[in-house]
């Protein structure tokens, strides 16, 4: 995966990042089109000098971070992003999170949750944002 991104012109990559906060309750779990066309979801495109200076955390992302998990559940996304090249269209694809276990679905694969693919998008979210999903990571509800 990361051999990809590497062969990229970085002038040429987007990343656009969709975030709501894990605490805020909806009727049901949200599929990653709902997450994109909820009002109270936030967008974040990155373009140019501003994602050049954070590429190479995408390209640390290996083969070996995605593994796949033996039962399959639900997506309730709260946290999408897509990096796109221009010329190869997308290059890489997640949605966090599905069920119980916290997993991660990469390029439509669901993967066991691993940090790195919120590492990589913690450089562009705003200070509440990191906080909150800190927080839903480990588990520590709000009041």
């Amino acid at each position: 995966m990361s051999e990809a991104i590497k062969n990229e012109n970085v002038e040429n990559i987007s990343l656009t990042i969709y975030y709501m906060s894990p605490f805020i309750l909806t009727r049901q779990p949200l599929s990653v089109n709902d997450l994109i066309n909820s009002s109270k979801a936030q967008k974040i495109v990155i373009e140019g000098d501003s994602l050049k200076e954070h590429i190479a955390l995408f390209e640390q992302i290996e083969n070996d971070d995605l593994i796949p998990v033996k039962d399959k559940s639900y997506i309730d996304a709260r946290l999408y992003y897509v990096l796109e090249s221009k010329k190869n269209g997308e290059l890489l694809d997640v949605s966090m999170w599905g069920g119980e276990n916290n997993s991660i679905f990469v390029n439509g694969v669901e993967i066991i949750e691993n940090d790195i693919f919120y590492d990589v998008v913690k450089p562009f979210l705003s200070k509440d944002a990191i906080k909150e999903l800190e927080n839903y990571v480990a588990g520590i509800w709000p009041e």
